[in-house]
C-alpha cells in the first residue's frame, strides 16, 4: 500500500532538512591547485558565518548554526546571546570558550581540485578564509588589468594556494599556476548552489539547541522559541532590540502629555523630557520601551492635582543617558508614575 500523499511529503521534506549535502573542501596543508568555477558574469563566491558552540575546551561542539547578521544582514540572536554571556562571565576558562563561539567567517566556492587528494573534475564546495579569497580577488584584478579573464572557462587561469603551519601560526601564499588546463565541457551544469549549500547545512533549526547550551553553561536567560527568519527577540533585557515604531509610539504618547489642558504645563513638559530620555536608554529592550509607553499613558491622564508629582517623578530617570536601563530603575520608574493617581 503506498504512503498517503501528504505524509510522503513530509518524508521529502524531512529528507532534504536530514541529508546532509557532500562536506565542504578546507585547503589542506602543503599545495593545492584549483580552479574557480562560476556561471559567466554572476557572483561566483558566497560569504558564510558559523556559531560552533562548545560547552568545554577543545570538545565537540554541541550545536553548529549559522549567524544570521552575516549571511543575512538580520539580527542574530546567538550573537546577542554571546556578547551577554561575554558580560556576564566571571572567570577566564568561561570567557575562553565564550570566544570560540563568536561567528567565523569564511568564504565559499565553487572550484575543481585539480591535485591532492580531493582532486576531482567535478565541481566542490571549497572553504576558504577571507583573506585567501582577498588575495584571488586582487589578482583577478591583476590580470583584468592586462584584458586577462582568468575566470575565462577555456582560457582561464589555475590558482595554487600554498598552506603553511597550523593553528593559529598558519599561514597562506596564493599563486597562479604556470599551467592551466581548460574547464571540462558540462562543468556548469554540474555547480552547487552555494547560498541553498548554506542554508541546508548551517540553517537547520539549531538554533534553539544553541542558545539552550549558552544560557545553561553561563545561566543568561533567553525567550521563547524562535519563529522563523523574521524572529521575535530571544532574550530577555537589555540584550533585545527595539523597533523603531514602538520608539514613536512612546514619543508620541509623550507628546500627548503637554497637550492635556487638566495638566500644568511646566510640570509636564518635566515628566515628558524624563520620560522621553527613559525611551532613548531602552533603545536595545522592547519590553521595556512598551512599559514606557504605559507609563506615558498614565501621565496623558493625570489630573492637574497630580501635576507636580509628575514633575518630582522626572527626578527617578538616571541622568547617565549612556547606560543601560536596567528592569530594577524601570520598576522604580513605573511604581512612582503608578503613585500619581493616588
Amino acid at each position: 500500500m503506498a504512503l498517503d500523499p501528504a505524509l510522503l511529503a513530509l518524508v521529502k521534506n524531512a529528507k532534504n532538512k536530514y541529508s546532509r549535502s557532500s562536506k565542504s573542501v578546507k585547503l589542506k596543508e602543503g599545495k593545492t591547485t584549483l580552479r574557480l568555477v562560476g556561471h559567466p558574469g554572476k557572483k561566483f563566491w558566497a560569504e558564510n558565518g558559523v556559531h560552533w558552540i562548545k560547552t568545554e575546551k577543545n570538545g565537540k561542539p554541541v550545536a553548529v548554526t549559522g549567524c544570521y547578521d552575516e549571511v543575512h544582514q538580520q539580527p542574530c540572536d546567538i550573537c546577542a546571546a554571546i556578547d551577554k554571556a561575554s558580560k556576564t562571565a566571571t572567570d577566564d576558562d568561561t570567557l575562553s570558550i565564550i570566544k570560540e563561539w563568536k561567528m567565523k567567517k569564511s568564504v565559499l566556492i565553487n572550484a575543481l581540485i585539480r591535485s591532492g587528494a580531493d582532486a576531482s573534475e567535478d565541481p566542490q564546495v571549497v572553504e576558504l578564509t577571507p583573506t585567501v579569497f582577498g588575495q584571488m580577488l586582487s589578482t583577478i584584478e591583476e590580470y583584468q588589468a592586462s584584458d586577462v579573464d582568468i575566470l575565462d572557462l577555456a582560457n582561464g587561469v589555475d590558482f595554487v594556494v600554498e598552506r603553511m603551519g597550523k593553528g593559529l601560526d598558519t599561514e597562506y601564499r596564493v599563486m597562479t599556476a604556470p599551467k592551466s588546463k581548460p574547464v571540462p565541457a558540462g562543468t556548469l551544469e554540474k555547480l552547487i548552489d552555494l547560498d541553498a549549500y548554506i542554508e541546508k547545512e548551517f540553517f537547520r533549526g539549531d538554533d534553539r539547541k544553541a542558545l539552550t547550551a549558552i544560557a545553561n553553561m553561563t545561566g543568561i536567560s533567553i525567550g521563547p522559541a524562535l519563529t522563523g527568519p523574521a524572529r521575535a527577540g530571544l532574550l530577555t533585557g537589555p540584550a533585545g532590540a527595539v523597533e523603531d515604531a514602538v520608539i514613536e509610539d512612546v514619543v508620541e504618547e509623550l507628546d500627548a502629555v503637554t497637550k492635556e489642558p487638566a495638566v500644568d504645563t511646566a510640570a509636564a513638559d518635566k515628566a515628558a523630557a524624563a520620560l522621553k530620555t527613559a525611551a532613548d536608554k531602552v533603545a536595545a529592550e522592547k519590553a521595556a520601551a512598551v512599559k514606557v509607553a504605559v507609563a506615558a499613558k498614565t501621565v496623558a491622564a493625570a489630573k492637574a492635582a497630580a501635576a507636580a508629582k509628575a514633575a518630582e517623578a522626572a527626578t527617578i530617570v538616571p541622568e547617565d543617558t549612556s547606560a543601560g536601563l536596567g528592569k530594577s530603575e524601570v520598576d522604580a520608574m513605573l511604581a512612582e508614575l503608578d503613585g500619581l493617581e493616588a
